[in-house]
């Protein structure tokens, strides 16, 4: 198959930024498998007629106008939403509605609202973001098609040697990622705590690395190379992602790929990546946070099962697969 992938230009700001790469990972694995995919470039002139599939990922106040444009040359759209709402559904739905043609009132939900005509199949990442789709877009459950995000990283054969530290790797200073509390909890309950990962400023930064400096048992080590991810992921007992929003977490499926107990929050669909083998807690709960991640340290409930649960499931080859054979039954 020949295949467009169209990024929304929000997503394309930071090379970091989870959904670009889990989009780069899958274009990688699709060629892999003898797939031609063209990363959509909007300077130059592309010939939408010869796409056997358009899989656009990612919306913006424009998208219905862009698939409609689309629908006219390219009759298989494929649509990655990326909700990673918190809101309820019923306030969700609401905002959909809200906008007017007429006089310009657009947002992003209304915009993807407008785009369902010309959305053949609705791939989504969760079955919470699934709810999202079918209940405030009121799309169809046939015509949704949950996607999985996998891991990127090499497979890890064997379990590996685990050291008792928790480890967090994310944009240290996104307010979702709660690495305040993360933070608290470590002070409190004295667990060693490595970070990783950027910051957007120094000025975002300080009141976190007062909290570092003034404790030993805390190490932050700035942004990492793969390679030291991956030897971070191997001795890294524990892995935290108590984030107040977040879409999946793939850091936190990577490290459950190399054997680390998992402390996930209890909201939105994070969780449902660890069939019930990993520590929920409720984000906004220091307490939770600290008694979760020592427990964890403590114990061997779940691993080395998480380890070959997480390999089988979703790994890239299959969750690819599972993307290709949706590709091929809309054509």
């Amino acid at each position: 198959m020949k295949i467009a992938y169209l990024i929304n230009v929000g997503l394309s700001v930071s090379p970091y930024n989870g959904i670009r790469i889990q989009a780069e990972t899958w274009a990688d694995e699709l060629e892999r498998q003898g797939h031609e995919v063209v990363r959509i470039n909007p300077w130059k002139t592309i010939v939408w007629e010869e796409f056997d599939v358009v899989h656009c990922i990612g919306a913006d106040r424009a998208t219905d106008v862009l698939l409609m444009s689309l629908s006219k040359r390219c009759k298989n759209i494929m649509f990655s939403p990326v909700i990673d709402s918190i809101e309820p559904i019923g306030m969700y739905r609401f905002a959909t509605l809200w906008g007017s043609k007429r006089f310009r009132l657009y947002s992003v939900n209304y915009a993807i609202r407008l785009s369902k005509p010309y959305i053949g199949k609705w791939f989504v990442r969760s079955q919470y973001e699934f709810e999202y789709v079918n209940k405030a877009y009121n799309v169809p459950a046939e015509s949704i098609s949950i996607i999985p995000l996998s891991f990127r990283t090499p497979i890890c054969e064997k379990y590996p040697e685990k050291e008792p530290f928790c480890l967090h790797v994310s944009m240290l200073t996104d307010g979702r990622k709660n690495v305040l509390r993360l933070l608290e909890a470590a002070v409190k309950y004295q667990f060693k705590l490595v970070l990783a990962g950027s910051v957007r400023s120094n000025e975002e930064f300080a009141p976190l690395k007062c909290i570092i400096e003034a404790n030993d048992n805390i190490t932050y080590l700035g942004s990492v190379s793969d390679e030291r991810l991956i030897a971070l992921y191997k001795r890294a007992k524990v892995f935290a992602l108590p984030s107040i929003n977040e879409g999946v977490g793939m850091v936190a499926v990577e490290a459950a790929s190399y054997g680390c107990d998992i402390v996930v929050t209890e909201i939105g669909g994070p969780k449902e990546y660890y069939s019930d083998m990993a520590y929920v807690v409720n984000p906004y709960n220091v307490d939770e946070i600290g008694k979760a991640v020592m427990n964890a340290m403590s114990e061997s409930r779940f691993q080395p099962r998480l380890q070959k649960y997480i390999q089988d499931n979703y790994n890239l080859e299959t969750c690819v697969g599972k993307m290709v054979n949706e590709y091929m039954r809309n054509r």
